[in-house]
This record gives structure tokens, sequence and C-alpha cells, in this order.
């Protein structure tokens, strides 16, 4: 496979790097428009091929590694989905809605691969966690970030609660019958930190912590089935389970397969072009949590705070 990287941002260079020793991948290729920015992966990753013109660059690869943005990210991928190029999208919202929805249909239309990222799907621990989650009765997660002036131009809706939000609509097969949230501005006037609460239809309550003012990294998750617990550590890849065994709670460390997310995702997504698996992360799963975020943040703006504007 000839993979080709738009944007030679720090994601680039880890995926390179991941790509160097896999006989799967036989070219890479760089698309990059910041000089400077293009001139480091050139230095770091020596046996790829730069690009300044849009069409050689789609002419050369069989799959594109969207990381960053350019000046026509929009107009690229929809031109490579039309002439067959497989497509890995490492945050959506480098892309337009309105471009997302023309990849959905230009998917099956085409017959091609889309997977989309920025999300904790290919997570090590978050994989083998699913193996012990039966119809769980109440989800709690926590991602907290290290408050750094750096950290202004993350999104707490969209770059961390998105996160967590999306592999917790996946392992709750209901739908949501009331949504609550609340939001605190603590740096300015954009939001610092996100509480909300998804009830479904089955009963289950999952209750969503997103933070980038806290004094620590973290990103935990609590899952209560009707018969055990399981303590999910997404940050270092740590799975422990608690269970009733005879008059007593029994507790264990899980032991499993830690790759790494880029390593897993890429794996899902290059047997998905052969047809061997189904894509884990779609276009289609996007979105519908894209819908639930932007329901989330109706009920933020509807509360009247001081906090908020």
């Amino acid at each position: 496979m000839r993979i080709g990287f738009i944007g030679g941002n720090n994601l680039a260079i880890d995926f390179f790097n991941d790509f160097v020793k896999n006989n799967s991948v036989t070219e890479m290729h760089l698309l990059e428009q910041d000089i400077a920015r293009s001139r480091n992966m050139i230095k770091l990753c020596p046996e790829i091929k730069y690009h300044v013109e849009t069409k050689a660059f789609i002419d050369s690869i069989d799959s594109i590694i969207v990381c960053a943005l350019h000046k026509k990210n929009n107009e690229l991928v929809l031109e490579a989905a039309k002439r067959g190029k497989n497509l890995i999208i490492t945050n959506p919202y480098l892309l337009a809605a309105g471009s997302i929805r023309k990849l959905q249909q230009l998917e099956s239309e085409a017959g091609i691969t889309i997977q989309i990222g920025g999300t904790e799907k290919y997570n090590a621990a978050f994989l083998a966690s699913k193996n012990y989650i039966k119809d769980p009765v109440f989800v709690d997660v926590a991602r907290l970030t290290h408050y750094s002036p750096s950290n202004q131009g993350i999104s707490v809706l969209y770059d961390l609660l998105y996160k967590d939000l999306d592999w917790v609509l996946n392992i709750i097969n209901s739908n949501i019958r009331k949504i609550s949230a609340n939001s605190v501005s603590v740096t300015g006037n954009e939001i610092d930190f996100i509480n909300s609460k998804l009830e479904f239809d089955n009963g289950c309550i999952a209750n969503l912590t997103a933070s980038r003012v806290s004094e620590l990294n973290l990103n935990k998750a609590r899952i209560y089935n009707s018969d055990s617990i399981l303590f999910v550590d997404l940050l270092n890849n740590q799975i422990k389970r608690s269970f009733k065994k005879s008059n007593h709670l029994e507790f264990e460390d899980l032991d499993f397969d830690r790759n790494t997310d880029r390593l897993t995702q890429f794996n899902n997504f290059y047997f998905s072009t052969k047809g061997e698996e189904e894509i884990q992360s779609t276009i289609t799963g996007f979105l519908k949590t894209k819908d639930v975020l932007e329901l989330i943040f109706d009920k933020i703006k509807a509360k009247t705070t001081p906090f908020v504007k």
C-alpha cells in the first residue's frame, strides 16, 4: 500500500514511524504547504517523498491519511475519494460538515474505505474491556487535561468530550431519552469544563466529564454491569475487574495485548481495504456522535450562567 500524508505535523511523524517497519506499506508520500514543517518531516523521515502539486500527490498513492489542516483539505479528500483512494481522517473536524456528508455518499458509490480517527475505539484498554461489558447499567467517565496556556486551543466539547462519548455510545445499545449538561468557563469566555448526563431507554445512565483546567492528566472509566464492575484506565492501558465470589468481592487485574492505538487503527484500516474486516470507526458513527454533541451543546447554551457566554 502506498500511503500519502496530508500535513507534516507530529501525528504524521508518529504514523510514519509506525509504518517504517510495516511490510504492507511500500511507499510514503507527503503533501504539506508549510515549508518549515515539510523540511522537518523530511529530515526526520528521509524515506518520505515530498509533493507540492496535489494531482501528482493523488496519482502517487493508494490511501491518504489526513493529519493536519491544508488550505485545500476538502477539495483534496473529495477528489481523492472520487478517484478510488481510501482515507483515514485522523480528526473529522479537519473537514467541513458538508464534506463529511459527501464522503459518506462517496464511500458506497466509489467502493472505498474511510476510517475516522480522533476516537478511543482503537485504545487497547477499551478494546480489551469490551469482552467484559454486558448490558451496562451505569458508565462514569472522566477525561481531565492538565492546565496549560497552550491548551486554550483545545475544545472541551469537540476534542475531549467527543472521544469518550464516541465509545460510550458504542457500548450502550439503546436510544437516548434525556440529556442534561453543565459547563464552566474559568480562564475566559470559552468552556473549560463540561459534565453531561445521558439517560437511555434501556435504563442505563452515562456520566461524562471533560476538563482542560485540571491539576493532572487523567482518562478513566467505571463501567457497572449487572454482575461486575470494570475500572478502565484509557491513558495508562490498565483494566481491573471486580465481581462477586462467594460472599465477598474479588478484584483482578486483566492482562491484554497493549498495541499502540495507531497500529491497531491502521491494521483495522488495512484489512478493511482487503475486505477482511469491518471499519470500527465509521463516518456514520461519527455523525451519530456529533448529533449528540450538538444536543449537549444546546443544553449548555440554554442555561443562564455567569460563567459561559
